[in-house]
């Protein structure tokens, strides 16, 4: 189902509490269409804070490569018979972290993807060049500050992120908001960072103008701003601002009513924090003509607090977090299947770098290549994009220094695929142009490939 605008707009007396929507006085003169459309897509990321263990995330599983695997990663190798298997074409059998069953059964319908060994780059490199001139490397490389940047912004200073210079294409396809296309569930994200209007959409907080509760006789100084702003007055630009309160008011009902009303799906969701975020994320996805968003929407989710930085206790903590995350990326895709937008909805995952192959005791130090997943009903599932390297000690690609940490030779992959290259395949299947792909991916013209073909 879908809400409309006519419905929510029903519902407009109840009132809302406490957050911000004054910037709602921004998007006056609302009485143009709020219709369907049959362009719609929406692009999700879900950013893993801390580094994701990508390693044993997907594990390989044919005889001899899990035999390299097991001797490379010591005692954080996982049991062959705990994996969840997955059929790649091309590159053999691999499994899944035990704690992914939802994320296993997509795979088998073919709505996941995987790309492999993926990572912050501003060129193609290899482990001696990037040795012999460290300058090639983004700079900071394994720092978390500077490399979850850099994933956000594709460049070292953190002025905008590729989220929002993304939007900025997409301005017209919205005509008449009544808030951004762009919407995070956290504040301060890098990768909506930028010009174009944002808005946090927090789980737990209330949408509306503070000071106007969610039930009740609103105060009287809300009674008296209405009743003001209703009077008619000589001046136009007088009549227009008090339009536009009046607007405001109206419209911080409607969004205020989308997200503290009835959930308009059947699906349950986890009730961890990436679990309501992507609940919440549904919700704006299946309200998003009454949201005055008919055709584009762009959200940012995060499981935060560098939950993913395992140095210690690894495999306990990523059984947690992985199934947390499958469970949760399952849920929201079956909430798009019943909203009937699974075809439009791609989520993707991001992190500031992978792990070192070699353990440091009972968890792995921050290494550079790693590995992410696309989910969607427009994803080419069931194959790899990139390639799995083999995990082992004594090749080039893990044994070289981490030269930010000195003598430190656990070993990190150099990452084959860029970021700029993962998100301007995404961009693609979103709509941009390729005359515009440079100007929010400043890296992909060095490389060869800039569509992975992951998305249909």
């Amino acid at each position: 189902m879908s809400f409309t605008r006519r419905e929510f707009m029903k519902c407009c007396g109840r009132g809302m509490g406490a957050a911000t929507m004054l910037a709602a006085l921004g998007y006056a003169g609302r009485e143009n269409a709020f219709g369907q459309t049959g362009d719609y897509k929406a692009l999700v990321c879900i950013f893993l804070e801390g580094g994701n263990d990508g390693w044993n995330t997907i594990v390989p599983l044919d005889t001899s490569a899990y035999a390299v695997y097991a001797s490379g990663r010591g005692g954080l190798a996982l049991p062959a018979s705990s994996l969840l298997p997955i059929t790649v074409p091309g590159a053999g059998t691999f499994g899944l972290h035990p704690s992914m069953t939802g994320i296993q059964t997509l795979w088998q319908q073919g709505k996941v993807a995987v790309v492999c060994n993926m990572g912050n780059l501003i060129e193609p490199v290899t482990p001696s060049q990037v040795l012999a001139t460290p300058a090639l490397a983004p700079s900071g490389l394994f720092d978390h500050f500077q490399q979850q940047t850099f994933s956000q912004n594709l460049r070292s200073d953190n002025t905008e992120g590729w989220g929002n210079n993304l939007g900025s294409n997409f301005t017209t396809f919205n005509p008449d908001p009544l808030i951004p296309m762009l919407m995070t569930m956290v504040n301060n994200a890098p990768f909506l960072k930028g010009p174009n209007a944002t808005i946090t959409l927090q789980p737990g907080l209330q949408l509306g103008i503070s000071g106007l509760p969610s039930t009740g006789t609103p105060p009287a100084q809300f009674s008296g701003l209405q009743q003001v702003a209703a009077i008619s007055e000589v001046s136009t630009q007088s009549n227009l601002f008090n339009q536009r309160v009046l607007n405001a008011i109206d419209d911080s009902k409607v969004v205020g009513n989308i997200f503290s009303g009835s959930q308009p799906f059947t699906t349950q969701f986890p009730t961890s924090t990436i679990g309501q975020q992507l609940r919440q994320i549904a919700i704006a996805i299946s309200a998003r003509n009454a949201l005055g968003q008919p055709r584009r929407q762009l959200f940012y989710g995060q499981m935060g607090g560098n939950a993913f930085d395992t140095h210690g206790s690894q495999l306990t903590t990523q059984q947690t977090l992985l199934g947390d995350l499958s469970a949760s990326l399952t849920a929201f895709h079956a909430a798009t299947v019943e909203l009937g937008v699974a075809s439009s909805v791609t989520t993707f995952t991001l992190s500031e770098f992978g792990r070192t192959i070699r353990i440091n005791g009972d968890g792995s130090d921050h290494g550079w290549g790693n590995h992410a997943l696309v989910v969607g009903d427009a994803v080419v599932g069931g194959h790899f994009y990139g390639t799995y390297p083999p995990v082992q000690v004594g090749l080039p690609e893990l044994d070289f220094p981490l030269f930010s940490v000195a003598g430190n030779f656990r070993g990190a992959f150099v990452p084959t695929i860029s970021m700029d290259q993962y998100g301007a395949t995404l961009a693609q299947w979103f709509g941009l142009s390729p005359a515009s792909a440079s100007q929010v991916f400043p890296n992909l013209g060095n490389f060869q490939t800039a569509s992975l073909g992951f998305l249909g």
